[in-house]
């Protein structure tokens, strides 16, 4: 994928945390998937909850309105994203995810959920070659 420049995760209060992940390419990328998979933790580790899908990036900037979930859980990150057009992503271009915290109320609102833990787990491809894995999780308590 190319240099890593920042990955981390800083606790904003007891509740919430802020993500930023930041890298520059070292190649051009002309095609770009990712597959993800959403999860629910319960009794015996983690297991598939409503999604599981691969989703090619160029065809999706081509046109969110095709990609119902994945353009939903775009919509929580776009503004917070410089992952935001279609293919090709220049080498030496910078791709990120900078201050983004989950919006739980924006969560909840769109995927009417029961309280516990739930994950997203993503495999990124990049001129189909494996180029990162990111998995994170929430906990909606009362």
């Amino acid at each position: 994928m190319g240099q890593m420049l920042q990955c981390d995760i800083k606790a904003i209060d007891r509740k919430r945390n802020m993500l930023n992940i930041n890298a520059i390419l070292n190649k051009t990328v002309s095609e770009f998937e990712i597959d993800f998979k959403m999860v629910k933790r319960e009794i015996g580790g983690w297991h598939p909850f409503l999604y599981e899908m691969r989703v090619d990036v160029c065809q999706f900037f081509k046109n969110r309105r095709k990609f119902f979930i994945p353009n939903l859980i775009y919509s929580f990150m776009k503004p917070f994203t410089t992952v935001n057009h279609t293919c090709p992503y220049t080498a030496g271009a910078e791709m990120g995810l900078l201050d983004y915290s989950p919006d739980e109320d924006g969560v909840i609102s769109k995927f009417p959920v029961e309280y516990g833990q739930y994950g997203l787990q993503t495999t990124w491809y990049m001129n189909k070659v494996q180029a990162l894995k990111l998995n994170g999780s929430v906990l909606f308590f009362k």
